[in-house]
């Protein structure tokens, strides 16, 4: 991502902490030779779409809040393949000095916010039935929502509140008649929408066994990766390029306003409930804990994990582990079809690993 004579793009949350911290890492960026495009003070999500659109090949958002977060993303606003992260981590631990005439120009842009909303609103039509109110600790989020939101709420409506995080990627819906409707619920009730339309859905990384079973009863599929995360960016397999490429055109699933918008149009739609949505999904649960491991790729090799992450899946479960991209863990996810056999597998398994760690 970025070197020399690449164009990556930086933006940050509206504080001072983090347009300092956005200068400096453009500042940096431009000394290595790269062509830096400054987004100014935006919604993250509205940065990663921004990315495409100014010909990127990858960008930062730099996030304060209680401590300084800085999120890498590639220029398709999906997640680094592991080889650019790689590389990114070796570069922090060199040092290149380049002749002033090499260094990259910075180039400022703050249309991101406007783009973005535009985008989503084209995708929106007035809602019937439905009243969304949005809630984040972020007011890029909410600025951007409330853009796409206007003229649009039903005020005799359902009140659905969605709660978006700081950096617009998890979300979660409540309704009165539902209580708290999580992430991975909503992406199945767009796929749901998508399957009956005859399309397919992309994933980039672990497909949840729930989505499967929902594809395959619409005789659909899921385009994915086929692993947890995407591995070389120098030679990335054709089933890689295509899950990447349908995955980035389908903005719900990497995306948390992105993805609130589009079960509002899939309920104004349908003319459902969000009730009677999650009433068609297929019921499971899942459960994930966070081990601390030494090496967890020879623990993994050891284990005889499958390519997918997959340690098994059978009618109890499907239970599937990954190493955290610090290196010093694993993540341990189990899907079943109840809260109370989720948690039983997920002890069982973390018994497991723990006894094979050490």
């Amino acid at each position: 991502m970025g070197g020399e004579k690449g164009r990556i793009c930086v933006a940050h949350s509206p504080s001072a902490g983090a347009a300092s911290l956005a200068m400096a890492f453009a500042a940096g960026a431009a000394s290595s030779g790269c062509e830096c495009v400054f987004m100014g003070s935006c919604a993250a999500t509205s940065a990663a779409y921004a990315a495409g659109i100014t010909g990127c090949s990858g960008g930062c958002y730099v996030h304060t809040e209680i401590t300084a977060s800085l999120g890498l993303f590639a220029g398709d606003g999906l997640d680094l393949y592991r080889s650019t992260e790689e590389q990114i981590e070796h570069e922090l631990t060199v040092s290149h000095l380049l002749p002033y005439s090499h260094y990259g120009t910075v180039t400022n842009f703050d249309g991101a916010d406007l783009i973005y909303a535009a985008a989503v609103s084209e995708q929106v039509m007035p809602f019937e039935g439905i009243r969304a109110d949005f809630y984040s600790s972020s007011e890029r989020i909410l600025s951007v929502c409330e853009k796409i939101l206007e003229g649009r709420n039903d005020k005799n409506g359902e009140r659905i509140a969605f709660r978006i995080s700081g950096d617009g990627r998890r979300i979660s819906a409540y309704s009165e008649e539902t209580g708290y409707v999580f992430r991975d619920r909503l992406i199945m009730i767009c796929c749901m929408d998508m399957f009956d339309r005859g399309e397919d859905c992309a994933v980039c990384g672990s497909v949840p066994r729930a989505l499967e079973q929902l594809a395959e009863s619409c005789g659909r599929k899921i385009i994915s990766c086929g692993k947890n995360i995407c591995d070389d960016e120098s030679s990335p397999s054709s089933q890689c390029l295509e899950a990447r490429h349908l995955a980035s055109k389908q903005l719900f699933m990497h995306d948390g306003i992105a993805l609130a918008f589009n079960v509002l149009e899939v309920l104004r739609r349908r003319k459902m409930t969000l009730k009677e949505a999650v009433s068609q999904l297929p019921k499971f649960a899942g459960v994930n804990r966070y081990i601390p491991v030494d090496k967890p790729s020879e623990l993994l090799e050891r284990l005889s994990v499958s390519t997918g992450g997959v340690l098994t899946d059978g009618d109890g479960g499907r239970v599937t582990v990954r190493p955290v991209r610090t290196g010093k863990g694993i993540m341990l996810n189990v899907e079943s079809y109840a809260l109370e056999a989720a948690s039983e597998l997920c002890d069982f398994y973390s018994e497991v690993i723990k006894r094979n760690a050490y």
